[in-house]
């Protein structure tokens, strides 16, 4: 029993021993899988004083188009850091600005501007594997970059104060091509990457150039005088309304071919719609004739002036006031007679006012009136009733209702229009002619097809 017993102890230790080393070799790979060679950058970002560090990498298993793509994502990280100082420098700038113009300028969009003129950059190292993909680790030098930064910006204020001088300074140069320049030259620091980091003297004004101009735009718009005649005026359905605009400006000895517009805000929403577009000639005047379509019933209060979308002043000019003036037209529809015809010796209560509702719930440019004779044009409603003949003694009374409309002037019929038939029924004939009606007034309610067809008859559309 004691040779048993010591026999199995040796076995036993010997598989403790196994499991033991078994144990230890599992540990091994997974210290292996490190890569003694990879470098430190690549797991902790690294900092440099004096320059913009960028660190890019990219694991797709193409190893041409990783280092390619890592490339691109370091450049793009400089570019990041740099447009982040930009941000910090107009802030600051944007305190002692009068309009604040730059504050609302995308980061990413300076981002992608930097991007494009970053020049300098140079790769300190590179790192690729199989398992990590590639990784670029490229710098840029601060110093470098401010000197750039700074020629780049005297470049530009140059380059706009140069374009814009001659036209300022010539009092002949139309108002409309001055104001044009200006805003071309706003377009220009708004799509570098620095606005309102362009400081200088222009023209006595000094601060960010960015404002001096908008100072300028300001002082042009101001100077615009807006005429228009008819101020006020009626108009009729179905005709148009001559009209004049002038404008006048103190800047400049004339105005030019200024677009405008337009804006009528009196349609049932009370959106504001732009319903006219035109050009004054080079002296700053315009002629035409407005359609009375353009128009809602009743009064239109009618916004003239320079048509930004036309001219370039988009959302970027938040504080810039556009001159306009006002004009009222007042839109008066046309009344035409109206005539309810019923077959002879049959009445249904209601019907004539039931078919004045019909018109004058559709929002017509004409309205019809039955309670005033010998008008014309005159619309006549005519009801086509027809009785069934009952099956049996006690059965309900059956009716079958159409209508023809007709649009009668100066005595011809100039458009007939026949509706579907309905039926229904009642306890008595009458019951059921007044339901058979009324479900017939339902049907033309929905339907647009005569009163179109009446309103070209007329020119009304």
């Amino acid at each position: 029993m004691r040779k048993i017993g010591v026999i199995l102890v040796v076995i036993a230790a010997v598989f403790m021993s196994c499991a033991t080393t078994v144990t230890i070799v599992d540990k091994v790979p997974e210290k292996t899988m490190q890569d003694p060679l990879r470098p430190l950058w690549t797991k902790k970002f690294p900092s440099e004083a004096g320059f913009y560090v960028g660190i890019g990498s990219s694991n797709t298993g193409n190893e041409a188009e990783d280092l390619k793509t890592a490339e691109e994502r370091a450049r793009a990280n400089i570019a990041a850091a740099i447009s982040t100082k930009i941000h910090e420098e107009v802030n600051v700038v944007t305190k002692d600005s009068s309009s604040g113009a730059s504050v609302s300028y995308a980061e990413d969009r300076v981002s992608a501007e930097v991007e494009q003129s970053l020049t300098g950059v140079e790769t300190v190292d590179t790192y690729s594997s199989k398992t990590a993909g590639a990784w670029v680790y490229m710098r840029l030098s601060k110093a470098l970059w401010e000197k750039t930064q700074k020629e780049e910006m005297a470049q530009l204020i140059s380059r706009i104060t140069d374009f814009l001088a001659p036209v300022l300074d010539d009092y002949d140069r139309p108002f409309i091509t001055r104001v044009q320049q200006l805003v071309k030259a706003r377009k220009l620091i708004l799509e570098s990457p620095y606005p309102g980091m362009l400081k200088t003297v222009f023209y006595g004004e000094k601060g960010a150039l960015i404002d001096i101009i908008d100072s300028f735009l300001k002082q042009h718009l101001d100077s615009l005088s807006i005429k228009v005649h008819p101020v006020s005026s009626d108009l009729s359905v179905g005709k148009s309304m001559k009209f004049t605009v002038t404008m006048q400006s103190t800047v400049s000895s004339r105005v030019g071919s200024v677009p405008f517009e337009i804006i009528n805000a009196s349609g049932p929403s009370g959106d504001e719609k732009q319903i006219f577009t035109g050009v004054t000639d080079p002296e700053g005047t315009y002629a035409g004739e407005l359609k009375y379509t353009a128009l809602a019933m009743g009064k239109n209060h009618l916004r003239i002036l320079p048509d930004r979308n036309a001219i370039g002043i988009d959302d970027t000019f938040k504080s810039l006031i556009i001159p306009e003036k006002e004009m009222i037209v007042d839109l008066q529809g046309i009344t035409l007679g109206l005539d309810v015809v019923l077959p002879e010796g049959m009445s249904v209560p209601g019907i004539q006012g039931g078919v004045t509702s019909l018109f004058s719930r559709k929002n017509l440019p004409f309205k019809v009136d039955s309670r005033r004779k010998n008008i014309d044009p005159e619309i006549k409603f005519e009801f086509v009733i027809t009785d069934f003949p009952k099956v049996l003694k006690d059965a309900p009374s059956m009716a079958q209702v159409y209508a023809v409309v007709s649009l009668i002037k100066n005595g011809k019929t100039m458009y007939s229009y026949e509706s579907k038939p309905v039926k229904d029924g009642g306890i008595t004939p009458d019951q059921a002619h007044k339901r058979a009606a009324d479900k017939l007034m339902k049907a033309l309610s929905k339907d647009d097809t005569y009163v179109q067809e009446i309103m070209k008859a007329l020119s009304l559309n």
